[in-house]
């Protein structure tokens, strides 16, 4: 077997197992942010995992351009300031998040968007916008509060 197979095969294990157990920490309780419940820490890693395990099985299956994955592999200047950029935009929105609320979510996501090459305006703002509202539904889904800001 070839190794792209093979690297394949096991990232689709990984999001696979990674679901099951999110699907599973489903049962136990969350709590409240006050006093979480046993299931808050569970979903949290279940969720943490689907994602990257999602994004690992993308990468392997070979989506996106030649130029990303240029930039992923590129270890130069270049992909240093992108490092230290995104790096800097965490800790902004770490920083201004219960200030602003949650439109410093929506800058966050826009920022990082353009560091990775998102090309344009249109593209950048619209998947930001489309990730705010998500998570805008699903923490008004499970009751958890956000910082108002100045909204």
């Amino acid at each position: 077997m070839n190794k792209k197979l093979i690297t394949n095969i096991s990232n689709a294990g990984l999001f696979l197992f990674c679901v099951l157990y999110l699907f599973f920490s489903f049962k136990m309780s969350i709590g409240s942010p006050e006093m979480p419940g046993p299931g808050f820490l569970p979903i949290t890693l279940g969720v943490i995992g689907s994602l990257l395990s999602l994004g690992l099985l993308i990468k392997g299956a070979g989506i996106g351009t030649k130029e990303m994955k240029e930039k992923i592999d590129d270890f130069s200047k270049q992909g240093v300031l992108r490092f230290a950029s995104y790096f800097l935009s965490i800790v902004l929105f770490l920083l201004f998040y219960k200030t602003i609320g949650l439109p410093m979510l929506f800058l966050l996501v826009f920022s990082l968007a353009k560091i990775s090459g998102f090309r344009g305006w249109v593209y950048p703002i619209l998947f930001a916008g489309i990730f705010t509202t998500l998570v805008y539904l699903l923490l008004t889904f499970l009751q958890i509060p956000f910082p108002s800001g100045i909204l």
